[in-house]
């Protein structure tokens, strides 16, 4: 018996949203993607604009120099926190999943600023000092 358009769409969708989650049991709004912005860089500081945070409260920041994203994490109007996108435990790179970052390989779990909520990973993320300089934030390497 054939499958029906419909029914293939919704299982397609049950893929999407299973895969989107790093293959863990999450809610929908954890599944919600966090956008991608890029940094300029002068030396070792990357620089972001504040209106890239217009309606989030997270971006992953990337540049051709990095060896991964950096998770960009808004706590405030002049606050934020940003931590390399690398689990500590094997160098797999994590993914945001609602307010935790995922590691798809090992199962790690760490907080937004970068604490470790679940092993294997016993080290916490590599941070980086963040300041704000007029309409820009700057994340020092």
């Amino acid at each position: 018996m054939r499958q029906s358009r419909k029914d293939f769409l919704k299982s397609l969708g049950v893929i999407t949203i299973g895969a989107c989650c790093g293959g863990t049991l999450l809610s929908l709004g954890g599944c919600a993607s966090v956008p991608n912005v890029t940094a300029s860089r002068d030396n070792n500081k990357l620089t972001v604009k504040k209106s890239d945070f217009t309606d989030k409260t997270s971006v992953l920041v990337s540049n051709e120099s990095l060896k991964a994203p950096v998770f960009l994490h808004k706590k405030n109007e002049n606050e934020y926190t940003a931590v390399l996108m690398l689990c500590t435990h094997k160098a797999c790179e994590l993914n945001p999943a609602g307010s935790i970052l995922h590691c798809p390989c090992h199962g790690s779990e760490f907080s937004q600023d970068g604490k470790v909520l679940q092993g294997p990973a016993e080290a916490e993320l590599e941070r980086y000092k963040v300041t704000v300089e007029g309409e820009h934030i700057i994340i020092t390497l």
